[in-house]
């Protein structure tokens, strides 16, 4: 088995004649430089799955507003519009690949968990854009999701594997990291969301947007030292550790992600519908 076969077999998923038409728009929303709030609102305005996601996380404690926001206008006054547009496109994407195995299902909890932690690294780390790291972060581990739907019976094997990128690669010659990438490709996803998919395990060959891929390369270890057993699958290593502290961070910023990763755990599994 070779990535150009995950590559052929994924095109069973994410062949875009075949999506959901409110991810085909938003992608191409993405992808356009001049689209508009507006522009996003009239995709979504029929999708109450996805606005009633967006007002909940702009009520989560990550962002801490003071009143509680009620409607999907004042969700994109508060959060702005890239922010808005990165949450509907990862619960778009995500709704490509429901997950039907409740042992999966803390997965998802732990991939808001980066998304978090990610998205408030964005303060510490100079990035372009809070709503690409959250983004990028919410989607990291996707590639798992990815192996579920297509190698179901080997990979529910490997989900107890003590080095599980290791397991993966000797039984099906890629990692998650490098199954999600190509499969964020497929949809046709910027390179600044997908390079930090295929690098949240490791740095080596990250030459673009390095600001993002830091952010979720340091959120993906931090979350197991912070909530250790959450359906991790990496640690927090000597080498996270020393660039956590050379981006200015310390025992200060541990516990403020801390307290607020313990906030948003009730908050994630709403957001997944778990």
């Amino acid at each position: 088995m070779s990535d150009i076969l995950i590559r052929e077999r994924l095109k069973g998923i994410s062949n875009l004649p075949t999506l959901p038409a409110i991810l085909a728009k938003l992608i191409k929303a993405f992808q356009n430089e001049n689209s508009s709030i507006d522009d996003i609102a009239e995709i979504l305005k029929y999708d109450q799955s996805t606005t009633s996601r967006i007002v909940a996380v702009a009520n989560s404690p990550f962002f801490g507003y003071s009143r509680m926001i009620n409607s999907i206008e004042q969700a994109v006054l508060m959060l702005g519009f890239n922010m808005v547009k990165s949450i509907s496109l990862g619960v778009s994407v995500f709704g490509l690949l429901p997950l039907q195995y409740p042992a999966f299902k803390q997965m998802w909890v732990h991939s808001y968990g980066v998304a978090t932690l990610s998205g408030l690294m964005c303060s510490r780390i100079p990035v372009a854009d809070p709503g690409i790291c959250f983004l990028s972060g919410l989607l990291h581990d996707i590639g798992r999701a990815v192996f579920l739907k297509l190698y179901r019976n080997e990979y529910l094997s490997l989900h107890s594997a003590g080095d599980l990128l290791d397991a993966e690669k000797r039984m099906l010659l890629c990692d998650h990291a490098e199954a999600g990438a190509l499969f964020l490709q497929s949809l046709s996803l910027p390179d600044e969301i997908i390079s930090p998919v295929r690098h949240h395990h490791d740095l080596n060959g990250s030459l673009q947007h390095t600001g993002i891929a830091d952010c979720v390369y340091l959120s993906e270890g931090l979350i197991n030292l912070l909530l250790p057993g959450v359906a991790s699958d990496g640690k927090w290593t000597e080498a996270q550790e020393e660039m956590f502290e050379a981006s200015g961070m310390g025992d200060g910023d541990m516990e403020e992600f801390k307290r607020i990763l313990l906030e948003e755990e009730s908050m994630s599994a709403g957001f997944f519908e778990l």
